[in-house]
């Protein structure tokens, strides 16, 4: 009887172990896979003009710089954070330009 169960157990851990090495290769392949996606998404980002990367906050030296990391780094966190410090930037300027002008509407509403 005590063989059995000890053999039980075995199984049992040896299930358990199995189940978690495929459960991490499979998270290690989605994150590899999702990270190549990201790398050929921002690499379609050198096809924009310099005009549609302005809009979105980058500028072509900010995409070359992303794609120049390594293969294993995510080109989309880095792109995201520069557009976001550069739309930080932007709206402290355009903040501070606000200030220093009179804003006097060039239409005028119907005066009743």
């Amino acid at each position: 009887m005590s063989t059995t169960l000890a053999s039980n157990t075995y199984a049992a851990a040896f299930v358990t172990t199995s189940a978690s090495l495929v459960r991490a290769a499979a998270e290690r392949t989605a994150f590899v896979a999702k990270i190549l996606a990201n790398r050929w998404m921002a690499k379609q980002l050198c096809d924009f003009t310099d005009h549609e990367l302005a809009d979105i906050g980058l500028s072509r030296s900010d995409v070359r710089e992303a794609l120049d990391s390594p293969l294993y780094a995510d080109p989309s966190l880095t792109l995201a954070a520069v557009a976001h410090g550069n739309s930080v930037k932007m709206s402290s300027v355009v903040a501070r330009r606000a200030e220093s002008v009179d804003f006097t509407p060039l239409v005028r509403g119907r005066e009743e």
